[in-house]
């Protein structure tokens, strides 16, 4: 078509027909601005689309790693807490009034149980916040209530992890350093553990590490609380959002 008119311009050139050659140089002129915005309009299209496929893939992601935290808060926590609490309390029973033990084998798995989560991480890192927030892809969330709240969020659990962790005592390397652990091939104790693990216990510094344990199991529980008043609002607001954008 350029070509067609390009000849239809240098013909009415050359036959000195001015006011054509203006309308048809005008009309040429008119065809590249029309070509270039509809280029620039379908080019935004799928920039857009784009952008949006994205937005998608990140509330998706975020919603998979939310529903993770929800049911480490909402029921392995919630099953781990009291558990912890008994074993820590126990143990202070047997250092200050020293409590007759029935039952060996199931003293020492509750004194064992107060070390939980003490030196797992409290969270999993998110892979998803990271990413959208190193890439600057955070803008792609057009909610910007649903951006302030995913920020708020894990800002929590930010501030959660350096807290608990300026917390963290010696609890459980002391209680592991008492019987040998092998999750591969369970070590079996004998009377000799357990007499020299009752002996060890039987101490002040065990006593202060309890305190210290308990002392974190009670803050750590707190966080928890409030890293969920968070996490349940937001899971609502993520899955809406996808509902709107199917």
């Amino acid at each position: 078509m350029f070509r067609f008119f390009s000849k239809m311009r240098y013909k009415l050139a050359a036959e000195n027909r001015v006011a054509k050659y203006l309308r048809y140089a005008v009309g040429e002129i008119l065809l590249v601005v029309i070509g270039i915005l509809i280029a620039l309009q379908i080019n935004n299209w799928n920039s857009n689309r784009i952008d949006r496929l994205k937005e998608r893939e990140y509330l998706e992601n975020f919603l998979e790693e939310l529903k993770r935290d929800s049911l480490f808060l909402n029921v392995y926590w919630e099953k781990d807490y009291p558990e912890k609490v008994k074993g820590l309390e126990l143990a202070r029973k047997y250092v200050k009034y020293g409590v007759e033990i029935d039952d060996t084998v199931a003293f020492f798995s509750s004194i064992g149980k107060g070390g939980k989560l003490s030196r797992a991480a409290v969270f999993e890192e998110s892979s998803t916040y990271k990413d959208i927030i190193s890439t600057g892809n955070l803008k792609l969330i057009r909610n910007k209530h649903l951006q302030l709240q995913i920020i708020d969020y894990y800002t929590s659990i930010s501030t959660t992890i350096t807290y608990m962790d300026n917390l963290r005592g010696e609890y459980a390397t002391f209680v592991n350093s008492l019987i040998p652990y092998n999750p591969q091939e369970r070590y079996e104790p004998d009377w000799k553990d357990y007499e020299r693990g009752l002996q060890k216990m039987k101490s002040d510094e065990f006593l202060s590490l309890s305190n210290q344990e308990l002392t974190y199991a009670y803050s750590l529980n707190r966080r928890m609380d409030r890293v969920n008043t968070r996490l349940i609002p937001l899971l609502g607001l993520i899955e809406a959002e996808l509902s709107t954008k199917k």
